[in-house]
């Protein structure tokens, strides 16, 4: 979608339909229907409806796995792999004092420099597929 989004504004004169299934084929190895010609792409809902969404739910990945790291450092002392939430009033504390207590007072990359020590970054997201 990413990809598909910043070509389609760099070029939206050019064959939508080509693009998306040039991509498609490469990014998720479905072929294209043979002579299919339509506009496959704009059935996608953040396509129409919500442009350039699919950004933040990378971002909302990428602060999980920076939070899951911070709490599994500071509070539960162990590895993010052996990080256990169950019964844990001090990661409940945490997520209050370092996230939701500050409502809308921070930008997102402050609140992300706060709650986890360290600007946004895939160095934790990274990190879980090791």
């Amino acid at each position: 979608m990413f990809r598909f989004e910043k070509e389609m504004y760099a070029n939206p004169e050019q064959d939508l339909s080509k693009l998306w299934w040039d991509l498609v084929e490469r990014y998720q190895m479905v072929r294209r229907p043979e002579g299919r010609s339509a506009p496959d792409y704009a059935s996608k809902i953040h396509v129409v409806t919500v442009p350039a969404y699919y950004h933040n739910y990378l971002l909302g990945q990428l602060f999980a796995s920076q939070l899951h790291h911070a709490m599994a450092r500071d509070v539960l002392h162990v590895d993010p792999d052996k990080a256990i939430y169950n019964d844990s009033k001090g990661v409940g504390q945490f997520l209050k004092e370092k996230v939701f207590a500050l409502g809308r007072s921070l930008r997102w990359d402050a609140l992300a420099r706060h709650a986890t020590g360290e600007d946004l970054s895939p160095k934790a997201f990274a990190a879980d597929f090791k």
